[in-house]
């Protein structure tokens, strides 16, 4: 199986201009434009719509940018932005501003924070309800909970925190030439766990497949840290040997150089990653002293509106699987949106 252009090696891609746009003096005009007519309205992060952070030459970019996810190699990065020039709050609007042009975002956690905050806070690694990027440990390699995630460095950290991707359509393939036995064991059911996110009265544990096809389309989701959690339980099945092989082969494959695209971090980076077809991770970090120069990104998961349907397997999770709807992400228990991670 190919799969056309999500099956890609790291160190074939690694210097491509492909996955890159660096903004233009225009770009980054139209941005800050956007920006001062969204404060000049007095909308809320909460009231706002693409119409109030208008963008008309530069969505054709962040259009392109939403195909490249999707029909492309599944991530993608905008370069270039000042990020240094201005103060949290604006950068929270226009993040979000420009979240607005591609696509609805859903909740990341049970808090309903639609737009995160990705900084160490010093959540325990080893805890039922670890999420990661709460945390400054080096991370497994994984996918989010949404159909793409975006990721917009505020300030990197002092030391570390390198971003490494791979694309997981390929190691799919790469498993199909090493152990075709193990293939077919990953297009089966998992047993996941919901990180402490789930509903009063929901199961803490779901179901969901590694690989899956619909309609010729790949689609994969692996995130062996919520595997975990629904092994530590007690209540779901114990994996089984060949279970544990296969989820052992995706980890060994991630960690061969030749498989990661890597990149640091630099202030006013915006990555976006489509989370069906590739995992990500990062390695541990070190902050500086002064809280104002900490390592801080923020994060939106978003539904576009040009996503693939997904396998009935993904149902449990994702609640939705018809292309183009708004799924994903684990719903607020309040029901109301939030727009910082405290």
């Amino acid at each position: 199986m190919n799969f056309d252009n999500s099956n890609w090696l790291g160190r074939d891609i690694q210097n491509s201009e492909r996955w890159i746009h660096n903004l233009s003096p225009n770009d980054v005009g139209e941005i800050e434009s956007a920006l001062s007519t969204s404060k000049s309205q007095n909308l809320t992060l909460a009231q706002m719509t693409a119409a109030n952070f208008p963008l008309p030459n530069f969505s054709k970019s962040l259009d392109n940018m939403l195909e490249e996810l999707e029909n492309g190699l599944g991530l993608y990065l905008l370069r270039g932005f000042p990020a240094n020039n201005y103060n949290k709050d604006d950068l929270r609007r226009i993040f979000w501003g420009i979240g607005l042009h591609c696509g609805t975002a859903v909740s990341q956690s049970k808090r309903g924070d639609v737009l995160g905050d990705v900084r160490n806070i010093g959540t325990p690694h080893d805890g039922p309800n670890f999420r990661g990027y709460t945390s400054n440990s080096e991370l497994t390699y994984h996918c989010d909970a949404a159909d793409v995630t975006g990721l917009f460095c505020l300030h990197p950290a002092k030391i570390g925190g390198l971003s490494r991707i791979v694309s997981l359509s390929n190691i799919h393939n790469q498993i199909q030439i090493e152990r075709p036995d193990l293939l077919s064991i990953l297009y089966q059911p998992f047993y996941w766990g919901r990180q402490g996110n789930e509903l009063p009265g929901q199961n803490p544990y779901y179901t969901q497949p590694i690989f899956s096809i619909c309609e010729g389309k790949f689609a994969g989701r692996y995130t062996r840290t919520h595997i975990r959690t629904a092994e530590l339980g007690g209540v779901t099945p114990p994996l089984t040997d060949l279970q544990q092989q296969a989820l052992a082969l995706i980890d060994e494959i991630c960690e061969r150089p030749e498989f990661q695209l890597t990149m640091m971090f630099k202030a006013g980076d915006m990555q976006f990653l489509n989370n069906h077809v590739t995992l990500h991770t990062r390695t541990a970090f070190e902050d500086y002293e002064m809280p104002n120069l900490k390592r801080h990104l923020l994060r939106l998961w978003f539904s576009p509106p040009n996503s693939r349907t997904l396998d009935m397997g993904f149902e449990p999770f994702f609640r939705k699987i018809k292309a183009g709807t708004v799924r994903g992400g684990f719903p607020g228990h309040d029901h109301e949106f939030h727009f910082q991670t405290d």
